[in-house]
């Protein structure tokens, strides 16, 4: 009688151990879990344009590199470098005075798309590691880190 009793009593005890991890973990969180990508310091490489996938026959990315400490941008589009500015307050994004080299590309992607299509870009959203930006609340460019 005595054996039944103690576990009994264990299984009594046992009970709220678990539901007290099972609470802790689920309202506080696990360390690291939620993962910040910060839209500056992040190398930036083109996997959507205009809802299609991007691939580049030369295997390069498109690439675009907001600078950490100001307002300014860079990157290589289908062969050629560019650079210009941005503005950014909280969600909204614009794209201004962006220049480029003027080598001819040999590629399946015209560049002109992409330039186009960051001249339109009004938001931003930076979710599970990818990058979105979006303009009149459509998505026109999706980069991946």
């Amino acid at each position: 009688m005595l054996k039944l009793i103690r576990r009994n009593v264990s299984k009594f005890y046992s009970i709220p151990v678990f539901v007290f991890i099972f609470l802790f973990l689920n309202f506080s969180g696990c360390p690291g879990s939620v993962k910040k990508y910060p839209i500056s310091g992040t190398a930036w490489k083109l996997e959507m344009l205009n809802g299609k996938s991007v691939t580049l026959k030369s295997g390069n990315y498109i690439t675009l590199n907001f600078e950490g400490s100001g307002d300014k941008l860079n990157g290589t589009a289908v062969c050629n470098k560019y650079s210009g500015n941005f503005v950014r307050k909280e969600d909204s994004l614009t794209f201004l005075d962006i220049g480029a080299t003027k080598m001819m590309c040999d590629d399946n992607i015209n560049e002109s798309e992409y330039f186009s299509a960051l001249g339109k870009v009004d938001r931003y959203k930076i979710s599970e590691g990818k990058l979105r930006l979006i303009s009149r609340d459509s998505v026109v460019a999706i980069f991946i880190q």
